[in-house]
């Protein structure tokens, strides 16, 4: 049997022809996915969560043969997403459809075997993503291709097998952050170079609102890198500025990856290394923070994230997946918070992470892990909806009228309803975070009627639930038998039309809804911002004062806004210094904390972060201090926790070196001695190299420092890559923050050298 090949001369039917083809309609979305061509551009924006609703199929899949001079394309499913697409195979006939040459030749330039895409469909017509671009087709055994769809980049720019991973991760009801390109420019979208912003998504947010949703600038994704000869590709990453703090690395999923947190006064961002590119992870945090450390308090094996905002601490348990729990409500709490910084420290040697805090109202604060001893909680659980009705809203006396619901709610129970229909409990398909419809009945039922919904929670504890809810048209809300809201009103459903705060108790809580419908739409909205969590036990203890820390304790009159934590004595206990005065180093002793009034060390504090490191291959943690327009201060450590300023003979150390604003020790030429990578202000970064003898050499430009001036508050050295070559991130203020990867061919030349 001859294989039948459709003809990829594809034809825009006559009645489309008289469109003009620079023409741009404005389309609701229920029309993107119609059975059928639709000879527009969808030039309305959409959300990428309206786009996953309204599509019955979500499915990964990759090219597996390519007709160039056909322009046909076979693509084979790789991946369900949502729903259970027929078949294996999916063929498209691109042609040469499309309003202009460019889109069907935009196509057909990245079709080749091995790329992977996206398709959302819903049997009739679909969109498909590919990279940085969209096409749509309708339904056939070869899907025709009727044009691109530009527009559709301000819901979705970027790498097909990304979106993959983040559309299932929104069907999971969880919350992503989604490079797309900005609306305004529509020439811009159609080249394909309109500027790349990022912006929350979830299936909750079913508007396009960029002035809500937006997150940053720039798509996260590499690019070549001219004029710095030791890096090859960089990324620039999302601001936390104005108030850019610093640079926390950690490979919080277990993947082998390094990915970092930045944190500043505006916000906080956790970025997951994706390999090609870095994926911005949301956090369940509304303000920026003055510190950010990784630990793995409880013992699972996962790294947890806290941090020094100014609303307090905050901890971060790490679920897996790339999502995060707030659990700051199992720490200890204070009237006041003026929490300056933080950090892990494990201060009595039981290899569990306690929290070491710096509060201006409080003093140093010291918890101790308990976690070990907290009971685990059960898990909270939410029933099914059920619906009954229709019940009589004539004349609109359905508000007031008090339905057999409203006395008692009885799942098994039947009423007499609206024109002595017979009503019983049903179970509803119903979604949260959507609109969903109750026009579930014959057409004269759904008017004029009135309909309950209703739903249990079984909760282990007491908490506060805040709700959105929306309705058409009237709303009545009882929690427990008690009317907590009532809405006698004529309107369209929406999100927010509602704002609740139910007061949930301990055990089972019944919600009951009345929703009254006149004419036409009849509908109701209900979501949570957040996950109905179980109740947090005590995951810490305060022994501040129990070990000499406190308002009245150590330090307590000082205020500082850093921590380090090192064995600065080799006793084998963790210490710390408290960037406060002229620095305050605190040994850990049996004892307890101790302050070393003959450290050695004294630098200016205010805003700079010191840092140890073991520069002389001694094994004691010496101490370079970052010192603004007085460059640094580097103090080495005699291994008894005792310190000497010994920059005045560190060389190049020793000379002027800009605006020093931060600082970290990395191996940047992997030779086995730790170099100092320095963050500066109105000035190109320095890089100090490590001569091994004591001294340091300026070798700025080595790495092509001077090409460009970062204004860097944070820095850190990790290999992003997994290439044995030390790659570089900058937490800049006042622009875009950035990371660049280490170039190969600088360490082969440097050993070629001798360097």
């Amino acid at each position: 049997m001859a294989l039948r090949i459709p003809d990829s001369r594809f034809q825009i039917p006559e009645h489309a022809s008289r469109v003009t083809r620079h023409a741009s309609w404005l389309l609701a979305l229920t029309l993107v996915l119609i059975p059928g061509p639709s000879f527009a551009y969808i030039e309305a924006p959409f959300s990428l969560g309206k786009l996953i609703i309204d599509s019955t199929n979500v499915l990964l899949v990759r090219v597996e043969s390519v007709d160039k001079e056909k322009n046909l394309i076979v693509y084979r499913k790789v991946q369900d997403i949502k729903g259970t697409h027929p078949g294996d195979v999916i063929k498209h006939n691109i042609g040469r459809g499309g309003f202009h040459p460019r889109e069907w030749q935009n196509i057909m330039a990245w079709a080749e075997p091995g790329q992977q895409a996206v398709f959302f469909h819903n049997g009739g017509a679909g969109e498909m993503c590919i990279q940085n671009y969209w096409y749509q087709v309708y339904a056939g055994e070869w899907w025709g291709m009727s044009h691109g769809e530009p527009y559709l980049l301000r819901s979705f720019a970027g790498k097909p097998e990304k979106l993959a991973t983040i559309v299932a991760a929104l069907i999971a009801g969880q919350e992503a952050i989604v490079p797309c390109m900005v609306d305004g420019d529509k020439n811009a979208l159609q080249l394909r170079t309109a500027k790349i912003q990022r912006m929350k998504v979830s299936l909750k947010l079913q508007d396009y609102n960029p002035q809500r949703d937006f997150v940053g600038w720039g798509g996260e994704e590499f690019g070549p890198i001219q004029g710095m000869p030791g890096f090859t590709h960089t990324s620039s990453l999302t601001r936390v500025d104005p108030g850019a703090g610093g640079v926390a690395p950690a490979d919080f999923d277990g993947d082998g990856k390094m990915d970092f947190c930045l944190f500043g006064a505006s916000r906080v961002a956790v970025l997951q290394n994706g390999g090609s590119s870095l994926n911005e992870v949301a956090l369940p945090i509304g303000t920026g923070a003055h510190a950010a450390a990784w630990a793995d308090y409880d013992g699972d094996g996962k790294l947890d994230l806290l941090l020094a905002t100014p609303l307090g601490p905050k901890l971060f348990h790490n679920e897996g997946e790339a999502k995060f729990t707030d659990v700051s409500r199992g720490l200890p709490r204070q009237d006041y918070y003026n929490t300056t910084a933080a950090a892990w420290i494990d201060y009595d040697g039981n290899q569990r992470p306690d929290i070491l805090l710096a509060d201006g109202f409080q003093g140093l604060r010291l918890y101790r892990n308990i976690a070990h001893e907290a009971p685990k909680a059960d898990a909270p659980k939410v029933g099914k909806w059920y619906y009954a009705g229709p019940f009589d809203n004539t004349e609109r006396r359905g508000f007031d009228a008090v339905y057999p619901p409203e006395r008692s709610v009885d799942l098994k129970a039947e009423y007499q309803g609206k024109n002595n229909q017979k009503v019983a409990w049903k179970e509803g398909a119903f979604t949260d975070g959507q609109i969903n419809s109750l026009a579930l009945f014959t057409p004269e039922s759904n008017d004029n009627a009135a309909v309950y919904v209703y739903r249990e929670f079984d909760l282990p504890g007491a908490m506060d639930l805040p709700v959105s809810l929306g309705s058409d048209d009237t709303l009545t809300v009882w929690l427990n038998g008690q009317k907590v809201h009532a809405e006698n009103t004529d309107r369209g459903c929406a999100p927010d039309q509602a704002k609740l705060t139910l007061k949930m108790q301990a055990g089972k809580n019944k919600l009951l809804m009345k929703i009254c419908n006149g004419a036409g739409e009849f509908a109701f909205y209900f979501a949570t911002p957040q996950e109905i969590a179980p109740p947090v036990p005590p995951l810490f203890e305060d022994v501040s004062d129990k070990m000499g820390l406190g308002l009245h304790g150590l330090a307590g009159k000082l205020k500082g806004d850093h921590l380090a934590v090192a064995d600065v004595n080799g006793d084998g206990r963790e210490d710390f210094l408290y960037s406060a005065g002229t620095g305050y180093l605190v040994l850990n002793l049996p004892t307890g904390f101790v302050g070393a009034a003959t450290s050695g060390i004294a630098y200016q504090a205010g805003r700079v972060a010191p840092v140890f490191g073991d520069f002389d291959g001694d094994k004691a943690p010496d101490l370079f201090v970052p010192q603004g327009t007085a460059g640094g201060k580097l103090f080495r450590n005699d291994g008894q926790g005792r310190f000497t300023d010994v920059t005045a003979k560190a060389g190049d150390l020793a000379l002027p070196l800009g605006n020093v604003a931060c600082a970290t020790w990395a191996d940047v030429n992997n030779r086995g001695r730790l170099d100092l990578l320095l963050g500066c202000l109105k000035g190109p970064n320095r890089y100090l190299r490590n001569n091994g003898n004591g001294t340091f050499t300026d070798a700025t430009d080595e790495l092509g420092l001077r090409f460009r001036i970062f204004n860097t508050r944070g820095v850190a050295v990790l290999d992003f890559n997994r290439d044995k070559v030390p790659d570089v991130v900058f937490n800049n203020e006042g622009q875009e923050s950035a990371i660049f990867l280490g170039d190969p061919a600088r360490l082969t030349t440097r050993v070629a050298q001798g360097r």
